[in-house]
C-alpha cells in the first residue's frame, strides 16, 4: 500500500500488538490522560497545508527582499557619493 499524508496514522492511533492485543499509541495530552477521550490531535493533511502556505509565505517575503535589495543597490550605485556609501556600508558589517 502506497503511504500518503492521509493514510499515515496522525497523531493517536490504536494498533495490534504482536500478541493480539489493542494497544493505543497515544499523541495528544487529552489520550495519555484517557484512551476513550477524543483525539486532539492534527490530522497529518493539516500540518502538512499550514507548513506548505508557511513556505509560500517565507518565498514571497524573500522575493520583495531580493525586490528591494536589489532597487537599493542601483540607488546607491547611481548616486554621486556610491562608493562612499558602499565602503561605509562595510565598515559598518565589519567586512
Amino acid at each position: 500500500m502506497t503511504t500518503t499524508p492521509d493514510s499515515v496514522p496522525s497523531g493517536c492511533f490504536w494498533f495490534v500488538d504482536p500478541d493480539g492485543t489493542l494497544c493505543l499509541a497515544p499523541g495528544c495530552m487529552a489520550r495519555i490522560q484517557d484512551p476513550d477521550a477524543e483525539c486532539l490531535c492534527d490530522s497529518l493533511t493539516a500540518r502538512y497545508g499550514r507548513l506548505v502556505q508557511k513556505l509560500r509565505d517565507l518565498q514571497e517575503r524573500q522575493q520583495y527582499a531580493d525586490t528591494w535589495w536589489h532597487a537599493m543597490r542601483a540607488a546607491v550605485a547611481a548616486h554621486p557619493d556610491g562608493r562612499a556609501i558602499l565602503a561605509d556600508t562595510q565598515h559598518r558589517a565589519g567586512r
